[in-house]
């Protein structure tokens, strides 16, 4: 738990544990607080074992899943701009690699309305995920495809491989209210066995025919680019990256969403002095522009909601287009002495 990913977990319990009444650890020193990318890692166990004390595993899971009480920050921005499960689960992934992180999520098997996943150390990790590591990340996951609305969504914790010993765990999403003592019982026998991090996910696809109520998605502002004296083409491909930064901005993705043919589209901008990587990095620049002067998240947390690959890609690229390094973008205009450099 040594990533901004973590981080943004933290806060996400420490809201929660207020919202449900209980009582979190004091924040950890520092003008950043739980703001910054990274936080003390005694800070995130004391917190972890804060909710195991007040309310088992069971509460941990339920916590976990309000990813709600994270609108507004970069990182809920950029997994709820998926449309499924599955491309929620490849933005979680993007989200592991960009922060290096110890730990991954993998996907064993997939079918229409079913993902089942293992949550465990990287390649070269010695460390295995604790449980209560798997049992949060999987309550973020949860709670983001419920956000999504996604339909009739089950979660079986525990491997296919020791159903005969009943240790697998199935539940309906969101569980009872009443469910979280319950669920403390039913989990514990998972933790000790090591079973924590296989899930099975399933969910109801959707029907193109069946009237959906579309789920909310964060608003970004979409006409950061409307100065640029750029072609219409260009104006709405901007926009269209502003909606959703995180998302892969690939040439065939944007030739679908305008209708064109990849090399009609690239032919377009072209004579414009143009093409799709600039106007799509110069979106996302602009974007991350705005995140390092009006809030106070890390550097990271930033790159990774803009759709940058890892943190050189966004402080090259940044640079590239700003003329200055996102850390003293930030220390040259923001507001002095409001944020952290990071």
């Amino acid at each position: 738990m040594q990533d901004f990913a973590s981080a943004a977990m933290v806060r996400l319990l420490v809201r929660a544990m207020a919202a449900h009444g209980l009582v979190p650890p004091p924040p950890p020193p520092g003008a950043d607080g739980l703001a910054a990318s990274h936080v003390p890692l005694a800070y995130k166990r004391s917190v972890v074992e804060a909710v195991l004390h007040q309310g088992g595993l069971g509460t941990l899971l339920q916590l976990a899943q309000r990813v709600d009480l994270l609108a507004g920050d970069p990182v809920h921005r950029a997994l709820l701009g998926a449309s499924s499960p599955p491309e929620l689960m490849a933005r979680w992934q993007r989200l592991e690699r960009y922060v290096h992180s110890r730990h991954q999520v993998s996907i064993t098997a997939s079918a229409p309305g079913t993902l089942a996943l293992h949550h465990h150390a990287r390649p070269g990790v010695r460390e295995e995920p604790h449980p209560t590591e798997s049992l949060a990340v999987l309550g973020v996951l949860l709670g983001a495809s419920q956000a999504l609305g996604v339909r009739g969504l089950q979660v079986e914790i525990g491997a296919s491989s020791t159903a005969d010993q009943r240790l697998n765990l199935r539940m309906e999403v969101p569980a009872p209210t009443s469910a979280p003592a319950e669920q403390h019982a039913q989990l514990a026998p998972l933790a000790v066995q090591g079973q924590m991090g296989h899930w099975t996910l399933r969910w109801k696809p959707h029907d193109d025919k069946a009237p959906t109520t579309p789920a909310p998605k964060p608003q970004p502002t979409a006409h950061l680019c409307d100065a640029l004296p750029w072609p219409p083409l260009a104006q709405q491909l901007a926009r269209h990256v502003l909606h959703d930064p995180a998302a892969q901005h690939t040439v065939d993705a944007l030739a679908q969403h305008t209708g064109l043919a990849r090399r009609s589209l690239q032919r377009a901008l072209t004579q414009g002095g143009l093409s799709c990587r600039r106007i799509v990095t110069e979106a996302r620049a602009r974007l991350a522009a705005q995140w390092l002067l009006e809030s106070p998240h890390g550097l990271a947390e930033i790159g990774f909601a803009c759709g940058f690959a890892d943190q050189p890609h966004f402080t090259r690229e940044f640079a590239r287009h700003v003329g200055l390094t996102p850390a003293r973008y930030r220390q040259a205009f923001g507001c002095v002495g409001a944020f952290g450099s990071n």
